[in-house]
């Protein structure tokens, strides 16, 4: 017996031929045939999906590798890898449309859309006059079918667009923040340091340096010779951006993770 997201698979045993039918929404049943059985069985076997992450990471490694510097007979070997790489993802793709008892529904997952474009945009054409470099950008994209060959980098993805709506309440918030201390920095220290807080806008690009504590005390040290509560203004700032803002974040986002996980059980 063999389950997926939206089909049930049964093996019904008869005397002359054992035949496969899936249970469509639970009320009626259709006989797979006989490609569409083995394909089935060949997408959801582990080994395929295991061979289809190596090919990804091999991929990968392939493209990290081709800039280095290597002597051409190297390169050849890295061209033909690649090839052969880009051939294995366009029967990859082939199997699991083919394997799927409803072709009309592989396009409605959305993960399907995902990676039927990467292949697609990895096998892209190109002219004598096309540029190397075109091709060998478009082929880095392969990289992102590691998400969806993973079922926890899915999950990661997919929790973190149905956060979407909260982490920007979370954003404005953080924005608001943003903007109240930027105004008092321009209007406090754009005398003292013009280069860094001359208006609302150059103030706003200091402050998200001390935001993610790049340096941060670079930027507060030399306004302490002139303003010595300075640090109040830079050290509140910290605590409620860096710190408690970006840790919200995380909070909803791991949120968010916990009740999907909790939903799938």
């Amino acid at each position: 017996m063999f389950f997926t997201n939206q089909w049930l698979l049964i093996r019904v045993e008869k005397k002359v031929e054992p035949k496969w039918t899936f249970l469509v929404f639970g009320n009626s049943f259709k006989e797979l045939r006989l490609p569409t059985k083995t394909f089935f069985k060949i997408k959801e076997h582990k080994l395929f999906q295991a061979v289809v992450i190596a090919a990804i990471v091999l991929s990968a490694l392939v493209i990290g590798v081709s800039t280095f510097e290597a002597s051409h007979s190297y390169t050849t070997i890295f061209e033909v890898i690649d090839l052969l790489i880009t051939v294995f993802f366009v029967v990859e793709i082939s199997i699991r449309y083919i394997g799927e008892p409803q072709k009309r529904l592989f396009f409605k997952n959305g993960w399907n859309i995902f990676d039927t474009i990467i292949v697609l945009v990895s096998i892209i054409p190109l002219g004598p006059d096309s540029s190397v470099l075109l091709l060998r950008l478009l082929r880095i994209f392969r990289v992102l079918r590691l998400i969806s060959a993973v079922p926890e980098l899915k999950e990661l993805i997919e929790a973190l667009f149905l956060s979407i709506k909260r982490v920007f309440y979370v954003a404005l918030l953080l924005f608001i923040i943003l903007y109240i201390y930027a105004s008092f920095g321009a209007i406090l220290f754009a005398e003292e340091d013009p280069l860094r807080w001359k208006d609302l806008g150059i103030s706003m690009i200091t402050l998200v340096q001390v935001l993610t504590l790049s340096s941060w005390e670079q930027v507060m040290l030399p306004l302490q010779k002139t303003f010595w509560w300075s640090w109040i203004y830079f050290y509140s700032f910290v605590a409620i951006g860096s710190i408690t803002i970006l840790n919200l974040i995380v909070a909803v986002l791991v949120d968010v993770v916990t009740s999907q996980k909790k939903k799938g059980l």
